[in-house]
């Protein structure tokens, strides 16, 4: 893979997002306001309970990471579809791979800016620190980005199959994930018949770790291994999948529809 084709990727949509204000908007608006709307809501909730409010806005800000990073992917793959450019771009020198991994990287560019403007926003107006998480933020960062990743490929792979219609499962399977991940609750406040099911998922692994970490002040190590395992198996199965669908849409010479 060229390190230059996939900046040249990147870098087009990073200029794409300082020029559009849909993109903007998306990059900081709604990260800010989601922070601040359930920052508020979580300080009135947990007037009583200050631990209340580490847990609301922590898993918030890891949820708006992934969700950023899940969404990105996708919505940038559909952008080159509005603008009938993925021809062009799979007509030239750049392969599928450098493609996907310059949108993976624009990705985590753009998160990078809305994670900072959460981590300001809960820090000053909620006294609430996520670094107090200390390099055990990064581990759980790190499973987060790995699933956001997967769900993005994944979300591609659909595109690339069954067209431009079915984008909006871009924006949808998020959503769709967040009851069962235990973001804002633990495990226990679901269902029986649900609880032996979300273990499957790695993001209920990494929201179970963050609040025995801010609730005990120590690392639970095993929720990370688990979570990690989980998302290795994923990614190679989404990999695997992406690569399946690719092959299929060329042999029946679908591809140029989208």
């Amino acid at each position: 893979m060229s390190l230059n084709r996939i900046w040249a990727i990147a870098l087009r949509h990073i200029y794409l997002s300082r020029r559009q204000l849909e993109r903007f908007g998306d990059l900081i608006l709604f990260p800010m306001v989601g922070i601040m709307l359930w920052g508020f809501v979580s300080k009135f909730v947990g007037i009583n309970s200050p631990s209340l409010i580490g847990f609301l806005i922590g898993g918030l800000i890891l949820w708006i990471v992934f969700e950023r990073v899940g969404t990105s992917i996708g919505v940038d793959f559909m952008y080159e579809v509005w603008d009938r450019n993925i021809v062009n771009i799979l007509a030239s020198p750049i392969t599928v791979r450098e493609f996907i991994s310059g949108l993976v990287l624009v990705a985590v560019v753009k998160v990078l800016v809305s994670f900072a403007i959460m981590w300001f926003i809960a820090a000053v107006f909620f006294g609430f620190n996520l670094g107090s998480l200390g390099t055990y933020l990064v581990l759980l960062w790190f499973n987060v980005i790995i699933f956001a990743v997967s769900l993005g490929i994944f979300n591609i792979a659909l595109i690339i199959r069954y067209g431009g219609t079915i984008g909006p499962l871009t924006w949808i399977l998020p959503f769709l994930l967040q009851p069962f991940s235990a973001v804002f609750y633990p495990v226990s406040a679901l269902p029986g018949f649900l609880q032996s099911i979300v273990w499957f998922l790695p993001l209920t692994h990494v929201f179970e770790a963050m609040r025995y970490t801010l609730r005990t002040g120590q690392i639970n190590a095993n929720e990370f291994w688990i979570a990690l395992a989980i998302n290795v198996v994923y990614f190679v199965l989404v990999v695997l999948f992406l690569a399946y669908m690719f092959d299929l849409v060329k042999r029946k010479g679908t591809l140029v529809k989208l």
